[in-house]
């Protein structure tokens, strides 16, 4: 029978070095924990476009995030799932909303780049997010529960996303709050509400 050959391996360095065998460099050998990073990324978008949450009265908060995701993977990525976490309680979220039914019309010059984005197709289709190609895009949500009546003008939450090697990325997310009127065709710029010093 013969011998099996092995190629170098981070893992069959330690048997050697393990064995009385000295190397000179273990951390440069294929499979090293340094070596292994998240093959795909995520990042809130930031410069003009600014992530809202808009207070739109006692039974609505609109939620406005600006994504960029990109994978180092050749193969691609393919996100498997994703979860929000709020800034507040019992905010229950509904993601089934395009950009336009959030985005204040007096806002839109900031985001018009993004309005046709395939960002919903590769977090609720497994859409393939391939190497080289990386995608921006506007997350919109709303709940049907308001921003508490005191809040900070800036809040933080928390994006979560798995891809379909079980690697997970968590993106810290912050957010302008805003007060907004409940219906579009009035809206002006959004102006704060309430705010916590």
């Amino acid at each position: 029978m013969p011998n099996k050959v092995w190629g170098p391996s981070y893992e069959r360095g330690v048997e050697l070095m393990a064995a009385g065998c000295p190397l000179d460099f273990p951390e440069a050998l294929p499979g090293h924990p340094s070596q292994q990073s998240k093959s795909f990324h995520a990042q809130q978008l930031g410069g003009y476009v600014q992530s809202y949450v808009y207070a739109v009265g006692p039974f609505r908060a609109d939620y406005l995030i600006g994504l960029r995701l990109w994978t180092d993977n050749p193969s691609g990525t393919i996100i498997t799932d994703w979860r929000f976490v709020p800034p507040w309680p019992n905010q229950v979220m509904c993601w089934d909303y395009e950009p336009l039914d959030v985005i204040p019309k007096n806002n839109k010059g900031p985001y018009l780049d993004l309005l046709d984005s395939p960002l919903m197709g590769v977090l609720n289709d497994r859409r393939l997010l391939s190497r080289g190609y990386p995608i921006e895009g506007l997350l919109c949500g709303r709940s049907c529960r308001p921003v508490p009546e005191a809040f900070d003008r800036s809040v933080s939450a928390l994006l979560e996303l798995t891809d379909d090697r079980g690697n997970l990325v968590d993106v810290r997310l912050n957010l302008i709050v805003v007060e907004c009127p409940s219906t579009q065709s009035n809206w002006l710029q959004p102006r704060p509400r309430g705010l916590l010093n």
